[in-house]
C-alpha cells in the first residue's frame, strides 16, 4: 500500500512539473515524417561551400519546474549549399557532435561534466552518432514578415532518427556569399528519441525535470 501510494504521489509530481513548465525560447517546430529526398540542385546551379569556421549553431537546453538553463555551441563539419536564379534552392550540411562546448558554467571541469553527460548515450550517444545532418527538400520566400525571408524544409538526422522540419530563416545572397540565419527556435528532443534515463518512476522524473524543448539558432555562411 505505502509502495503503491510512492508511486502514485510520484507520478503527481511528474504531472505537475510537466504542467508548470515553460517553453523554450523562439517558435515550436514541428517535426514531422520524412517522406520527401533532398532537393537536387540542377547543372545551372550556383554551389556556394560553407565556412565552417564561421558557421555555427548556438543550444539552449532547459529545466523544468526548478528553472536554469544551459547554454553551448555546435560546430559544422562541413556543408554545400546550391542557387539557382539567385535563390537557395537545396544543399546539406554536416554537424560535428563532438565540438559540442558549455558557454555558461565558468567553470571549466564542471562545463566538460555536463558536455561529456550530453554527449553520452543517456542524450545524444556521440561515440555512435558523432554527426548530425540537415538536407534541405525545399524553400520558400515568405511575403510580409520583417523577421525572416524564407522558410526552409528539410531532413533533421539526430541519432539516426530523420524527421523533417520546417525553418524560418533570413537568406541572402549577394557578391559571391550567401547567408542563411535562423531567429531561435525550439525542437522536442523525444521527437528523435533523445531520452534520459531508463523507464522506471524515478528515470521518468528525471527525464521530465529536464525541458523535452532544445532551443537551437543556426548561422551559415558560405561562398562560391
Amino acid at each position: 500500500m505505502k509502495i503503491a501510494l510512492k508511486t502514485m504521489l510520484l507520478l503527481a509530481m511528474v504531472g505537475f512539473m510537466a504542467a508548470c513548465s515553460s517553453a523554450g525560447d523562439g517558435e515550436k517546430v514541428e517535426a514531422k515524417e520524412a517522406t520527401e529526398e533532398a532537393a537536387a540542385a540542377t547543372a545551372a546551379a550556383q554551389t556556394f561551400n560553407l565556412d565552417t569556421a564561421n558557421s555555427a549553431i548556438n543550444w539552449k537546453g532547459m529545466k523544468k519546474f526548478v528553472g536554469g538553463e544551459h547554454t553551448g555551441t555546435l560546430s559544422l563539419a562541413d556543408g554545400t549549399l546550391s542557387v539557382e536564379g539567385g535563390n537557395l534552392a537545396a544543399g546539406k550540411f554536416t554537424i560535428d557532435m563532438g565540438s559540442m562546448k558549455n558557454t555558461d558554467i565558468e567553470d571549466e571541469e564542471g562545463a566538460g561534466q555536463l558536455v561529456g553527460h550530453l554527449a553520452s548515450p543517456d542524450f545524444f550517444n556521440v561515440a555512435e552518432h558523432p554527426t548530425a545532418m540537415f538536407e534541405i527538400t525545399g524553400v520558400k520566400a515568405v511575403d510580409g514578415d520583417m523577421k525572416v525571408t524564407h522558410n526552409i524544409t528539410g531532413n533533421l538526422t539526430l541519432l539516426g532518427v530523420t524527421k523533417q522540419v520546417t525553418l524560418p530563416a533570413n537568406v541572402a545572397v549577394a557578391g559571391g556569399k550567401l547567408t542563411a540565419t535562423t531567429p531561435e527556435f525550439n525542437i522536442d528532443r523525444t521527437q528523435w528519441g533523445i531520452n534520459y534515463g531508463g523507464e522506471g518512476i524515478a528515470d521518468l522524473a528525471k527525464d521530465r525535470i529536464i525541458s523535452h524543448d532544445i532551443t537551437l539558432q543556426i548561422t551559415l555562411n558560405a561562398a562560391s
